[in-house]
């Protein structure tokens, strides 16, 4: 095992000296003065680590202190929700089916009229470089775009964050879909996703880990953050990105490359009575198991755990 070097009070160069200094020797002190709780059995330099991901970003090719950022009051990003973002997890450093991302983020900002030279966007050496400036550990990044304003550019900016804890199950209520199917700020990830966040903590609150949307006609959709898959009597499918979801790049890799024939279809909810296994897909957590829909359980089958090992992250899928 290779020693890791102690940390030096130039490492923390965007700290005031005497928390550089605390940093050396209470980086756990130094979290809870920022309002973070953590163990205190953490090594001193994973919580170091944890504090440059709580202190740094990167603001178009520069790695500076949050206390640093400033956004222009009249971005229409702030005012009007005109902004995109992209996230996915870095493992081993590169950034998880990131070409994917960036084709998508592109997309999203010429539907909302927001303009970006492509080489403003971060290639994945870009993110790895970023990454490896706050820490070792895998993490979850998130690029961000705002329109700017008429007369100045919008800013590009990037967070990376330690990824949620690993779930062995989700359970799932199903809630009517609360906008119009085609709607925009429903099929593209935007700074307009308060009603996302909402729908899925009205479940939270009666007692689910989130929500499963479902349109008018009484069709699954997907989880509030995450595609639905189900294995039915005849195969695996996924609901039709007909307008009602949005359609996220794990599921556009198991459709294109699943080793288990998967097929987008109608998947009414009278169809849950024929579901044996189930599972929710997003670019943060990978495959997780559904283990409840509304009052129906189901256990942990052999495709999903099939599926997990195969889709399981790799520093390589870049």
């Amino acid at each position: 095992m290779v020693q890791q070097q102690s940390a030096r009070a130039e490492d923390f160069w965007w700290a005031e000296p005497a928390t550089q200094q605390k940093l050396l020797t209470d980086p756990i002190g130094v979290l809870k003065e920022m309002g973070i709780n953590v163990p205190a059995n953490v090594p001193i330099p994973v919580a170091q680590e944890v504090v440059r991901l709580n202190s740094l970003l990167w603001l178009d090719g520069q790695v500076i202190s949050r206390d640093q950022f400033k956004i222009d009051p009249a971005d229409e990003g702030l005012l009007f929700g005109r902004g995109v973002w992209e996230s996915t997890r870095v493992i081993g450093g590169l950034p998880w089916l990131w070409s994917m991302h960036i084709e998508r983020l592109k997309k999203t900002a010429e539907l909302l009229r927001i303009e970006v030279e492509p080489e403003r966007l971060p290639d994945s050496m870009a993110v790895s470089e970023f990454v490896r400036s706050l820490t070792k550990m895998d993490v979850v990044i998130r690029l961000n775009l705002t329109a700017g304003r008429p007369g100045k550019k919008g800013i590009v900016w990037m967070t990376a964050a330690l990824p949620p804890a690993p779930l062995h199950g989700v359970r799932l209520q199903t809630r009517t879909l609360p906008m119009e199917k085609g709607h925009p700020y429903l099929l593209w990830k935007t700074f307009q996703y308060a009603t996302r966040l909402e729908v899925g903590q009205q479940s939270m609150r009666e007692g689910f880990d989130t929500c499963l949307l479902v349109d008018e006609q009484d069709n699954l959709l997907e989880a509030a953050h995450a595609n639905l898959f189900v294995r039915l009597q005849d195969g695996w499918a996924t609901p039709l990105a007909d307008g009602g979801l949005l359609p996220g790049t794990v599921r556009r890799q198991l459709l294109e490359r699943s080793p288990l024939p998967i097929r987008e279809m109608k998947i009414p909810r009278a169809f849950l009575g024929e579901v044996t296994e189930a599972f929710v897909t997003n670019s943060n957590v990978g495959i997780v198991p559904v283990t409840q829909i509304d009052d129906r359980s189901f256990p942990l089958g052999a495709e999903t755990q099939q599926l997990q090992q195969w889709l399981r992250p790799a520093p390589a899928q870049s």
